[in-house]
């Protein structure tokens, strides 16, 4: 019987290989194993603790800067407020210069107190009087109408006084406020026009009541004036058929502001914020064509005036566009300023602009 042959033995299990480190991890390790400096870790130490004050710092930051926000909106809540708050005091700071006019404003009870007032109101009791003592009557016809529209529409009367530096010069001004909250002004008398013949007779002015005859205050070293002087006065007026209305105001406008009255008896061609002269005074009056003696003494609206040519004994009004367009019209000058003073206190007595009438004034 064949034998059978023993096996060789079995040799043991060889452990298993762990795997070979990765480059990067014998790097690692050889970094972590090798000396490092000492400044070293201090760089990496400071750069923690400042990373962890700063993001603790962020948070009360942010409140902090909450806090300041809060603190100033309860002061001031808004920006325009702000804007607005900015402006007033910029105009405080430039009303203390000594080249800005000056003006002070006082009711008609109070207007003696401002001196050399050319208004006097001492015996004058009520508004109605006020009113009367300024547009001194006997009153042409056409005035007559505009101080109707003007009576029945005011509710209290101001007199304000202006300096002016740059000219020097006084300005007197009449305030008007209505019951709709609007402010008309207009200017002092002129005096070389207290003494004009309004073609009334003579028994009729001998009649008229002492008080609004005197409602003129006599300036130091006026007198009565000559008929020689006033006819030389008058000729140095540009337009001398204005001199009726030039009696009683020297120039009348609209007022938006009373701090805009400086500007505007400084300037009186300028306007500022919607506040302006509706019919200028004798020293805004001024030519603007050379082939035609054209005198502008009124303002129609921003684009448009009223003028009238000085050459003729009785001129009508003539209305200029800006781009020199020219519309000669039958009205007199008197009856156009009348018309003037009755619209801007609220008796239209033009059509609107869309029924034809002049754009908005």
């Amino acid at each position: 019987q064949a034998s059978t042959p023993a096996r060789p033995p079995r040799r043991p299990a060889r452990p298993p290989c762990r795997p070979a480190p990765p480059a990067f991890r014998r790097r690692r390790m050889a970094f972590l194993d090798a000396d490092m400096p000492w400044w070293v870790l201090l760089v990496v130490l400071a750069a923690l603790a400042a990373l962890l004050a700063l993001t603790g710092a962020i948070p009360a930051l942010g409140r902090a800067a909450s806090g300041r926000r809060k603190k100033t909106d309860d002061v001031i809540p808004d920006s325009p407020r702000r804007e607005q708050q900015l402006v007033e005091d910029l105009r405080d700071a430039l009303e203390t210069e000594p080249w800005c006019p000056k003006m002070e404003i006082k009711d008609w009870q109070q207007a003696g107190e401002l001196p050399a007032c050319p208004w006097n109101f001492d015996s004058c009791q009520t508004v109605p009087e006020v009113l009367e003592r300024i547009w001194r009557s006997p009153l042409c016809p056409e005035l007559q109408t505009a101080f109707d529209a003007l009576s029945n529409r005011v509710k209290n009367v101001q007199v304000a006084r202006v300096q002016a530096t740059m000219p020097t010069a006084t300005h007197f001004t009449v305030v008007y406020s209505l019951h709709t909250g609007a402010e008309l002004f207009g200017g002092s008398p002129l005096e070389h026009a207290v003494g004009l013949d309004l073609g009334q007779d003579e028994d009729v002015r001998d009649r008229s009541p002492s008080p609004r005859r005197g409602g003129i205050r006599r300036r130091h070293g006026s007198g009565t004036p000559k008929s020689q002087e006033e006819e030389s006065e008058a000729t140095d007026i540009l337009l001398p058929c204005l001199l009726p209305f030039y009696r009683i105001h020297d120039g009348f406008g609209v007022l938006l502001s009373t701090r805009h009255l400086p500007l505007l008896l400084s300037s009186p061609t300028e306007g500022i914020n919607g506040s302006c002269y509706y019919v200028y005074p004798a020293r805004g009056l001024e030519p603007v064509t050379l082939r035609r003696p054209l005198i502008r003494f009124a303002r129609v609206d921003r684009t448009c005036s009223a003028c009238a040519d000085r050459s003729l004994e009785q001129p009508v009004v003539v209305y200029l566009e800006r781009n020199g367009e020219q519309t000669e019209d039958d009205e007199e000058p008197l009856a156009f300023i009348a018309d003037t003073v009755s619209n801007v206190a609220g008796q239209r007595v033009v059509p609107p602009s869309y029924m034809g009438g002049p754009s908005s004034l």
